[in-house]
């Protein structure tokens, strides 16, 4: 996935120096993308912060049915 980021040219130049740099350029990273988001709701609004509840919310319950489920997953056999 990391790869793939990594060929867009302007975001693939930031996540490049956050894996290959420092401490303080990983901070840097955070940043931008909380940065980036705030001005996606300064432009789209409300409703950007009500869809990403909502996908992360999705995203939650799906790893909690996958974390709770590994009994279901198993080959071995309860005797």
């Amino acid at each position: 996935m990391t790869s793939l980021l990594m060929r867009v040219p302007i975001l693939g130049w930031f996540i490049r120096s956050a894996v290959n740099g420092s401490y303080a350029e990983r901070i840097a990273l955070i940043l931008n993308v909380l940065v980036l988001y705030g001005i996606a709701v300064a432009y789209v609004g409300y409703p950007l912060v009500i869809v990403t509840a909502l996908t992360l919310t999705g995203l939650y319950l799906l790893g909690l049915v996958l974390l709770t489920s590994q009994g279901l997953w198993s080959k071995a056999t309860l005797d």
